[in-house]
């Protein structure tokens, strides 16, 4: 069950004094003293244990111990019948250990300032109790206490209490130097955190808030990166330790270490959906992500079956390109959980067949996805293009445009419709989409470009032929071109059209030689000129294509004077 059954029946908890179960008599007398008001509220639930009754017994102990040890009016240990009353009318099981939310859930409905969590083990000599502190306003602010151990369990729980003495001399610290941070007080703040630690050397509390203070401040990033490494020393899984150790490698350019801490910040709460989109992308976006490969296959290693850590573990296998081994363990957690077959799934693995060379499965997998998510834009658009790369490109276009007539929002669709039509070799289509497209405010440098390309496909075409009228279209789409094309293209646009207009000159001068023709003559010359004065703008392009260009132009240019002399009298 979820935490949201606690905040349910909180009221109905307090109401009854958080007393729903019959206490014992002992339970009764405890439960019946009043704590001081100023009295931490300490809870301690049920500790993890692979066998029976064992992480029961273990709270026990613990909570029997801390409430002889600790004075009655600094701490104030919650009954186990409040927790027992409040877990049961929840419908949570008081013999099990809770999930970490669920846990924090529970303190803040029982008004607990701190609860303690670890685990339970025997040993073959006697107990062994791992022992943390938590915080209950943050269940990542984490201190651990360490590992007990002795013949029984009040042994074990003598040392865990006599830990917490010690690490509870850290909290009044804690407390002034998130007070005085929250005031912008920064250097109050700093000097309580290092009495803190002064108190107590072990401390991650007080560590964690004087680093969040060097980060107000902006401080530099060795100091930063030295705190945060003992903060990790100290608790290898402190989230708060990890996720700033992880940024200061980051600044300081140790991308691997980066990457090694943030897979390992993530196996610390593989199901935050936050914490895994932001981690993931992090490892995606580092030079060399495959240094977390094998921190998440350890991770695995250790919690065989765990879906949320086989998750990580494919979206890692994703990251590094390792597709073989990504596409496998997506289809184990598909057998694991069939709802493991979610959009994210489809999506990712059609990108990894299109990225692995195999376009074909691209479209089949996103076809697939649509089978179980009719109309999902994302995996329209990866069918699309799963097809288009196969060279089904007319498939492509019938899908395309049956979406668009659903009105299913394909991403770029104006662009990828016409690209098919080019592939297609559908020119008469293809350039006055992209007029329409530029003329409703399209500013992709793609259409640009591609503009670009028909015109040059158009004037080679005519170059091969030597049809005046191929020359007329092919100018038309190049000076569009030129007009539209990015500073980058701009010198290429003028190279080609300077190109057109030595070889459209000389196709005029035939024609006008052919037909005795003044008006092809004049032509001529102009396209001459303007070849003349194009070539140079766009030589940068091509200088040596241009200074040929150039040659071809100087012979041609004085038989068109001639040609103009003798017809046009």
């Amino acid at each position: 069950m979820k935490s949201r059954h606690f905040q349910a029946i909180a009221g109905i908890t307090l109401a009854l004094g958080g007393s729903l179960a019959a206490p014992s008599l002992v339970s009764a007398q405890i439960q019946n003293r009043v704590p001081d008001p100023n009295a931490k509220r300490v809870m301690v639930p049920v500790f993890k244990s692979g066998e029976k009754g064992l992480g029961v017994n273990a709270s026990d102990a613990i909570r029997s111990k801390i409430s002889s040890d600790f004075p009655f009016k600094q701490v104030y240990v919650l009954p186990k019948t409040d927790l027992n009353a409040t877990l049961e009318a929840s419908g949570f099981s008081t013999t099990d250990a809770l999930a970490p939310h669920d846990a924090r859930a529970l303190a803040t409905l029982l008004r607990a300032d701190e609860y303690l969590t670890g685990t339970a083990t025997k040993t073959p000599t006697g107990y062994k109790i791992d022992a943390n502190l938590v915080l209950q306003r943050d269940n990542s602010l984490v201190q651990p206490l360490g590992m007990f151990e002795g013949n029984n369990l009040s042994a074990a729980a003598t040392g865990v209490s006599r830990e917490l003495k010690e690490a509870r001399k850290q909290l009044e610290f804690e407390q002034k130097c998130v007070n005085a941070a929250r005031e912008k007080k920064y250097d109050v703040a700093a000097q309580a955190a290092k009495d803190g630690i002064t108190a107590y050397p072990k401390s991650t509390l007080v560590r964690i808030c004087l680093a969040n203070v060097l980060l107000e401040q902006k401080a530099p990033n060795d100091q930063i990166l030295a705190l945060s490494k003992e903060i990790v020393a100290l608790h290898a899984t402190s989230r708060s330790g990890l996720a700033i150790l992880a940024d200061a490698y980051r600044a300081a350019n140790m991308q691997d270490s980066a990457v090694v801490t943030l897979t390992k910040l993530l196996s610390t709460d593989p199901t935050n959906p936050r914490l895994q989109k932001d981690v993931v992308e992090a490892i995606a976006s580092m030079a060399n992500p495959r240094v977390a490969r094998p921190v998440i296959d350890t991770a695995v290693a250790l919690n065989p079956g765990d879906p949320e850590l086989l998750r990580l573990r494919w979206l890692i296998l994703m990251a590094v390109k390792d597709f073989k081994e990504a596409y496998a363990q997506g289809d184990e957690l598909i057998r694991l959980d069939t709802s493991f077959a979610d959009t994210t799934y489809f999506i990712r693995t059609s990108i990894a067949y299109a990225n692995d060379s195999q376009p074909q499965k691209s479209s089949e997998i996103a076809a697939k996805g649509l089978a179980k998510f009719p109309n999902h834009p994302a995996l329209v658009y990866q069918q699309i293009v799963g097809l288009r790369t196969a060279g089904q490109n007319q498939q492509a276009l019938e899908m395309l445009d049956k979406a668009v007539a659903a009105k299913v929002a394909v991403e770029n669709a104006g662009v990828l419709r016409i690209t098919l039509l080019k592939d297609l070799g559908r020119s008469a289509e293809t350039l006055p989409a992209i007029r329409a497209a530029v003329a409703a405010g399209d500013t992709s440098s793609l259409l640009r470009s591609m503009v670009l390309g028909l015109g040059d496909e158009q004037r080679k075409a005519a170059g091969k032929s030597g049809d005046v009228a191929e020359y007329a279209a092919a100018q038309q789409t190049l000076l569009y071109a030129d007009s539209i094309v990015s500073k980058e293209d701009k010198v290429k646009a003028q190279f080609l059209l300077g190109a057109l207009y030595t070889g459209y000159g000389q196709a005029k001068l035939v024609q006008a030689q052919k037909e005795k023709s003044c008006p092809h003559a004049k032509e001529a010359k102009n396209l001459l000129v303007d070849a003349q004065i194009m070539l140079p703008k766009g030589g940068s392009f091509a200088v040596d294509a241009m200074r040929q260009l150039m040659g071809q132009v100087m012979q041609l240019d004085p038989a068109a004077d001639q040609m103009v002399k003798a017809y046009c009298k």
